[in-house]
């Protein structure tokens, strides 16, 4: 806060007095062990004016104190503001230049900057943990997402090497996935070749490629997917789409990624168990067909293929969960086990010792070649329907391709943020966008599906102690020794291990089910949403699913507004602070007014409701009965009132079913307990106020409640309580505290109210109100309604301003007419 000289205090002081006294004994000049009591004892007396709001803007100067700019102003506002501030940043210049090069290549920032002596060891070791952990992984989501067995390795190499350059993100690592493979595989299933059932056709080469025909249709697939999704998510990070990660709550993406691990899980039960005759599902019910069909063909299983699978998935579950888990065990050998490449390596071994496919039938890669391969463009050929050219490109890829745009996107940002949080930096979601876009469209011209952050490995390499993205240039380099020398001593890996592999990586996405018996006990909301995107996942199927899940997190959002908290405040003793008086014994209403806090803003979805509440709290319905039963005149025949002037909202009938809803006379409802409880706290505090009260201005000192009935209360000698006589209501005083917006529908509401309120002589007052609200019901006209004086600063403002009223009505206007309405 700025210091203020003696010609400024000079210029406020015209304004306002404002003073501040302690009244609590000196503080001890040491700590002790009474000092957080001795806190408690803190008291503030403040003097100064009565604020309506223009008053206070007048006094304290508002920055735009003009009219409020229409929707299209503040558009061209905005995009001057926008165009101003990126052309500061693209001035010819080394700084910017250096700068929008450092924006869209993180990587010139951090590695000049790198501290070799801190974090090399650690990178690097975790670097050929990560390597050594993605090389089974990539073979396996290849086979996964329907391609050769080699692309899984190219995919783990080529678009890293774009990511390195371009993210901001330090522990996610990027390559294959099992949800993006799985969601791959049913678009290279829908438009790659099928094997024609002869062994000798399907299994020649085509010339000069490494693949077959059918193997080569697959990867063409497979990068004009890449390629497409990543222009999705280009175009995502290029239009600033980042904000959009909100939507996708924990809750969303852990009910999203638990049913995407059953669809994977589902997928390697043929790999696993060998049966014959078990037909590729996709789509709707995929799940539940799959299931049905393996208990079909389950007489079929082949028993060494069903014993190295177990073998494989005993010996990982043992090290994963066991022994890296252990503190006693990672303390001895400092990084975790890799245990895909353990079964890698011994599952090599044993199948080309002991011939598993020639001996035992047991299935295998057989064919992973060596080499980089060479760069080709992706092409749509597959994708055009030969038979109907006239049909044209599918729309379907356009659909599917966005889905796993969204869904790669969902659960990199997502882990990316996780981490980023626990290790203290920031991540760009736009720059994300586009660094995992470039990395998909430079990884097509390499025979890569697209890749994704792996849930598994993140984790992994922050568990390991990876700090930067070194961590995957190490990856790199081990990867490519692989593509390039040691490719094809992986041929005799029975493809059982790998479907071990893929189900074992996905048991701790499984796990997360035990989230709903937590979620049961602390929120039915976010318990919803958990099985809204699970159940839409595992029974329709992924893409589906998360469309579900964010429709129904977005509308528990709206059924939350659609019906937000309406209650009563009411002072509390010796203060300026109102609460709910349904939840503090001792805030007491105010006699003759009645505040009411609205807790959302007021919208076409709510104003009904909103309306009825407030109706009900202020007691308005049988004040306007009465008033037509004495005027014989039904308002709305007042041209003032016309149909056109509001919502039609504001005509629904509301049932009146709020859970907070307590029936009149209060006090006598109470239980015994609770009415001795509230007295006790009022004598208490009557004690304690009696104590330190000072002498102050008396517009403004508040007396204490004293044991008056919890409807009366004495304010500062304005208004005293009479307890035998009923004071009717004058004063209506909206709490817009929480209220952050209000649109055409909103507007309407407040515009009728004033109408009705002013009708029956109850005058209304807005408190609290944030400029963007009053600048809507300036532009929607509520000025013909609403005075500038019925807006006022704080809550206690405005009572002040009507208990002054109350005491002096012929000083001040108790009622304001509307447009001639008596």
């Amino acid at each position: 806060m700025p210091n203020l000289d003696s010609k400024d205090t000079a210029k406020l002081s015209k304004n306002v007095l404002f003073t501040v006294e302690d009244t609590t004994v000196p503080e001890p000049k040491s700590p002790t062990p009474d000092l957080q009591a001795d806190r408690r004892d803190l008291r503030l007396q403040v003097s100064r004016f009565v604020y309506n709001q223009p008053r206070f803007d007048e006094a304290y100067g508002l920055c735009e104190p003009g009219p409020p700019l229409t929707p299209w102003e503040n558009l061209k506002r905005m995009a001057k503001k926008s165009y101003r501030r990126k052309s500061a940043k693209m001035k010819c210049s080394p700084r910017s230049t250096y700068r929008s090069l450092v924006h869209w290549f993180p990587i010139l920032d951090w590695l000049p900057k790198y501290e070799w002596r801190k974090n090399a060891v650690s990178d690097i070791a975790t670097g050929i943990t990560i390597g050594f952990l993605n090389t089974p992984q990539g073979v396996a989501y290849a086979i996964l997402g329907m391609a050769p067995a080699v692309t899984g390795l190219y995919v783990s190499f080529f678009p890293l090497l774009v990511y390195i350059v371009m993210a901001t993100s330090r522990q996610c690592s990027l390559g294959t996935d099992s949800i993006t493979s799985m969601m791959t595989s049913k678009i290279v299933h829908q438009f790659a070749l099928k094997p024609t059932g002869n062994s000798a056709n399907d299994s020649a080469l085509l010339p000069g490629l490494p693949y077959t025909a059918v193997e080569w249709s697959q990867v063409q697939v497979g990068t004009a997917v890449a390629l497409m999704v990543g222009l999705w998510q280009l175009a995502f990070g290029l239009l600033g789409a980042g904000g959009l990660v909100v939507y996708f709550s924990d809750q969303l993406v852990q009910g999203f990624t638990c049913g995407a691990a059953v669809h994977v899980f589902s997928s390697q039960l043929k790999s696993v168990f060998g049966v014959k005759g078990m037909l590729d599902h996709f789509g709707v019910l995929k799940v539940i067909r799959t299931w049905i069909n393996f208990f079909q063909v389950i007489k079929t299983t082949h028993i060494p293929t069903m014993i190295t699978a177990f073998i494989a998935i005993i010996f990982l579950v043992v090290v994963k969960f066991g022994l890296n888990t252990s503190r006693r065990v990672i303390r001895v050998i400092r990084v975790p086990l890799p245990a895909e490449l353990f079964v890698v390596i011994f599952g090599t071994l044993i199948s080309a010792q002991v011939g598993l496919e020639a001996n035992y039938g047991v299935s295998i890669i057989k064919r992973i070649p060596n080499g980089f391969p060479t760069p080709s463009t992706p092409t749509f050929a597959h994708m055009y329907n030969t038979t109907n050219p006239e049909d044209g490109f599918p729309t379907s890829l356009l659909s599917d391709t966005f889905a796993i745009a969204v869904v790669s996107l969902c659960l990199s940002i997502t882990l990316a943020l996780l981490f980023a949080n626990q290790h203290g930096y920031a991540i760009d979601p736009n720059q994300e966008f586009k660094a995992q876009g470039l990395s998909k469209i430079f990884g097509s011209f390499f025979h890569c599906f697209p890749s994704s952050v792996s849930v598994a490995r993140t984790a992994v390499q922050n568990d390991v102690g990876g700090r930067t993205q070194m961590v995957s240039v190490v990856q790199c380099a081990i990867v490519a020794v692989v593509i390039g020398a040691l490719g094809q001593y992986m041929e005799p890996l029975p493809r059982a291990c790998l479907g071990a592999i893929v189900m074992v990586s996905v048991l701790k996405l499984l796990f997360q089910i035990v989230q709903l018996v937590r979620l049961w006990h602390l929120s039915l909301v976010d318990w919803s949403i958990f099985v809204a995107v699970f159940l839409g996942v595992v029974i329709l199927d992924v893409d589906i699913g998360l469309a579900v899940g964010v429709g129904w997190a977005i509308a528990t959002v709206m059924l939350r507004l659609q019906k937000p908290k309406v209650g009563p405040l009411g002072r509390l003793p010796g203060t300026d602070i109102y609460r709910r008086t349904d939840v503090y014994l001792t805030a007491g209403e105010i006699p003759g007014v009645k505040i009411v806090r609205v807790d959302s803003p007021i919208y076409f979805a709510n104003a009904s409701y909103v309306k009825s509440r407030l109706y009900a709290w202020a007691d308005l319905n049988n004040l306007i009965t009465r008033w037509k039963e004495t005027h014989k005149v039904d308002p709305t025949d007042n041209d003032s009132l016309k149909k056109e002037d509001f919502a039609y909202a504001n005509n629904i009938a509301m049932d009146d079913d709020d859970e907070d809803e307590y029936p009149e006379g209060i006090v006598a409802s109470l239980e015994p307990s609770v009415a001795q409880r509230r007295q006790s706290l009022l004598s208490s505090l009557s004690a304690s106020l009696g104590t330190t009260r000072r002498n102050s201005v008396q517009a403004i000192n508040m007396e204490d409640l004293s044991s008056q009935p919890r409807s009366y209360m004495s304010q500062g000698g304005l208004l005293k309580a009479e307890e035998e006589e009923e004071i009717p209501i004058k004063h209506l005083i909206i709490d817009c505290s929480e209220i952050c917006f209000v649109d055409v529908t909103g507007v309407g509401f407040l515009k009728k109210t004033q109408s009705e309120c002013a009708a029956i002589e109850v005058e209304l007052l807005l408190a609290c109100t944030n400029k963007p609200v009053r600048d809507m019901l300036a532009l929607c006209g509520a000025v013909d309604y609403i005075q500038p004086h019925q807006y006022f600063v704080t809550l206690h403002d405005a009572v002040l301003y009507a208990l002054k009223v109350q005491k002096q009505p012929n000083r001040y206007t108790a009622s304001h007419k509307v447009n001639g309405l008596e």
